[in-house]
């Protein structure tokens, strides 16, 4: 059960981060210099992770390489960067709606190269994550038949749009299978957290090399909450998701993701004075309820193995 609890508290942390992300985006500084400061701040704070596990990294294989270079440069960097440019194209509704793709990319992508068997009973659970998922965002659904679903007609516009959201939802999905990947490689929890930020940065810092105009003077203030954005989200929110992957299958983990939703409607009701909605209340106890009964089956799987062996 612990495995579960430590995604969902990794999704906990990540829903905090919204609350400093937000306000630095509206004072305008860009995603890729957030995202570039975050990954500085974690490579400094790991890196006697990195010295300590330098012989696992010595010893890796290609494919352990190829895993731990596609979670932080391709999951961790490009995704984040992705998922955010799709907000220029698309209605955000239709974003957040299309990364609900999310689960299935994983659950196939581990179905496929991990092995990991989909059964009757884990598709009922899984069900019922993804539909509490969908009555979360109901209100917007419904209301989605009058918005503008795209904020330009064109041709190239759409594709934008749509490629963008869709470069996320492959490169998050995946990087939670290759994460298990590693897993399975006995590579410890923390080589693959330290790794990740590294291999983010690798790829960060050529794009803010080619995109340098972008880049602004930050204020000290706003630095400050950078660091400890990265280190909230970022440190201990992926020390707790890693540790928690480590101990359940990735189809397992990428639905406790789900979950981030359901935090950040309750931190909205908390900090910012958001009332919850009766939708958002039911789709999120059949999230919470939906995971924990989807890990109560696991256990108990896992019980009879050896009995039936």
């Amino acid at each position: 059960m612990a495995g579960t609890f430590f995604i969902m508290i990794a999704c906990f942390t990540w829903a905090l981060d919204t609350l400093i992300r937000y306000p630095l985006l509206g004072a305008g500084y860009s995603t890729l210099q957030i995202v570039l400061i975050e990954h500085l701040t974690l490579v400094l704070f790991v890196s006697p992770m990195l010295w300590r596990y330098r012989h696992v990294y010595r010893h890796m294989s290609i494919s352990g390489f190829f895993s731990l270079f596609f979670i932080g440069g391709i999951g961790s960097a490009v995704g984040t960067l992705a998922f955010t440019e799709a907000f220029h194209y698309l209605n955000p509704t239709v974003v957040i709606l299309l990364q609900k793709l999310q689960p299935i990319v994983a659950i196939l992508l581990a179905y496929w190269l991990l092995k990991e068997r989909i059964e009757g009973r884990f598709l009922q659970w899984a069900a019922i994550i993804l539909l509490g998922s969908f009555v979360m965002m109901w209100p917007d659904l419904r209301t989605l038949g009058n918005a503008q679903w795209h904020y330009s007609s064109d041709t190239i516009s759409l594709f934008k749009g749509y490629g963008y959201t869709l470069i996320a939802v492959i490169a998050w999905g995946t990087a939670t299978v290759c994460g298990k990947y590693l897993s399975h490689q006995n590579i410890p929890a923390n080589a693959i957290m330290s790794g990740r930020f590294v291999a983010g940065l690798l790829v960060l810092l050529p794009m803010a090399l080619v995109q340098s105009d972008g880049l602004s003077l930050m204020t000290p203030v706003d630095l400050s909450l950078v660091v400890v954005m990265a280190l909230l989200s970022g440190f201990i929110g992926m020390w707790f998701y890693y540790q928690g992957l480590k101990t359940i299958p990735a189809q397992l983990a990428t639905l406790a993701e789900l979950s981030f939703p359901v935090f950040a409607a309750v931190i909205n009701w908390v900090f910012l004075d958001m009332g919850l909605t009766g939708y958002q209340i039911i789709g999120g106890l059949m999230l919470i309820l939906g995971n924990i009964g989807l890990r109560m089956k696991q256990m108990r799987m896992n019980e009879l193995s050896p009995v039936l062996q």
